[in-house]
């Protein structure tokens, strides 16, 4: 699914929105959070939480890149050391 579409379902406020993000880049966020917490389980969590994150950012924004814009969050929500 093209980011624009991705977006636009979460503009609908549909959880499908989280899902596709989910299936198109979700194993980048998990390696990004993972690289930087390495824990599975701290980086699943925070893979989570930016997608929390993420619902509750668009609306009202529009994010283009999606992938950068998502991969930021999955950084700030990942603790280093």
């Amino acid at each position: 699914m093209e980011d624009e579409a991705i977006i636009k379902l979460f503009f609908a406020r549909s959880e499908q929105a989280v899902r596709e993000l989910d299936m198109k880049y979700g194993k980048i966020f998990y390696s990004l959070s993972y690289n930087i917490v390495n824990s599975r389980q701290d980086a699943e969590e925070c893979v989570n939480d930016a997608y929390l994150g993420t619902w509750n950012a668009i609306p009202p924004a529009r994010p283009d890149p999606l992938l950068a814009y998502v991969c930021k969050i999955v950084r700030n929500l990942s603790p280093s050391g």
